[in-house]
């Protein structure tokens, strides 16, 4: 239940009570799966511990396990080969698979691209995507206390910040690219995606821009979601994207050749960019953190792209969310938002939390 007044709360609960005879259980802990703890700095941490355990031992991964510092090797090429694999592999393939798939919706935004890129062999899997499963179970089994961590801020929310990108002609089967993004609010990733496009991109620009429109369309819903919640004023959905030439094409497409052949739907950002629904900003290559739902990275950079995703390790004799993760990125290199300080929106958009 939300709501600016406290005693609106109170209110519609006392009404609960008598009426359906509701008990009061105090603040939620846990629901679906999740784990929340409230930190003594007012912070909220996300988790699915509980549940990982039990997936991995519904397959057999107990605490010897050797686990791998991420969720997927780096230039791993799958395809798909009809009739590879056994019944028995496909079975299990398709249990892991849902099971990574609601980890990766809830809590893990690490693992989004892993497992989606997976979820493409669902109905031919064979020895090679059984492994690279087992690869991302591993993983699960080595950081298994990260959690999400949204941090308790002196500035009331105001608006979205998030950052788009695309692999250009990632599919090696169809050529169709990958893109993802992730939307910040209070510190941490609140929306996240990693899929495939529609069709074939003709260009990296092509390829970002697709995105651009993609995660735009979650940028609307996103600052509508917080107008319905009474977050007033609703400052325009911020984007980020590493490409020039995509951000140009969505203020000016006369400016840019070679892009006559984009689709009526897939000019959505554009128009939303004319209406002052979204603003876009350039960011280098190097922190652009929805890189990480568009291909598998090596363990120096990804460990940088969780901790800006606002993933902590919980050290469980101290009961607090650790800041060990980020792969040598310093502390001060990072703002409340949980993206890097260089990346940071303007004050109005700032993604924090009030009190």
């Amino acid at each position: 239940m939300i709501s600016p007044d406290l005693a609106e709360i109170e209110r519609v609960i006392s009404g609960l009570e008598q009426r359906y005879g509701v008990k009061r259980l105090g603040p939620a802990e846990y629901i679906l799966g999740i784990q929340i703890r409230r930190l003594e700095d007012g912070s909220i941490a996300l988790s699915q511990e509980r549940y990982i355990m039990d997936v991995l031992a519904r397959f057999h991964f107990d605490t010897t396990t050797r686990g791998t510092t991420v969720p997927m090797t780096p230039g791993l090429s799958l395809t798909a080969i009809p009739g590879q694999g056994t019944e028995r592999i496909r079975s299990w393939y398709l249990q892991a698979i849902g099971s990574l798939l609601y980890i990766s919706l809830g809590t893990r935004p690490d693992i989004a691209f892993a497992v989606s890129y997976l979820a493409r062999f669902a109905n031919n899997p064979g020895r090679r995507h059984w492994i690279a499963v087992k690869h991302i179970l591993r993983y699960l089994r080595a950081t298994y206390r990260d959690e999400l961590v949204y941090a308790c801020g002196e500035t009331r929310i105001t608006g979205v910040v998030g950052y788009s990108d695309a692999n250009w002609g990632a599919c090696v089967d169809t050529s169709v690219s990958t893109m993802g993004y992730v939307f910040y609010i209070a510190g941490s990733a609140v929306s996240w995606s990693s899929k495939r496009q529609s069709r074939v991109a003709d260009s990296t620009t092509d390829a970002e821009y697709l995105a651009l429109s993609h995660a735009g369309k979650e940028g609307i819903y996103l600052s509508q979601l917080l107008e319905e919640l009474h977050v007033q004023p609703v400052a325009p959905a911020h984007i980020f994207t590493d490409n020039e030439a995509a951000a140009a094409v969505a203020h000016d497409p006369v400016r840019v050749s070679g892009t006559r052949h984009i689709r009526l739907r897939e000019h959505f950002v554009r128009d939303m960019v004319n209406r002052g629904d979204i603003s876009l900003s350039h960011v280098g290559t190097s922190n652009m953190v929805a890189d990480i739902f568009t291909k598998a990275l090596g363990p120096k950079i990804f460990s940088t792209h969780c901790y800006a995703l606002g993933l902590r390790t919980r050290h469980p004799r101290l009961g607090s969310a650790s800041h060990s993760r980020g792969g040598g990125c310093e502390e001060s290199t990072l703002s409340s938002t949980g993206a890097p300080r260089s990346l940071r929106a303007p004050a109005s958009l700032a993604p924090v939390v009030g009190t």
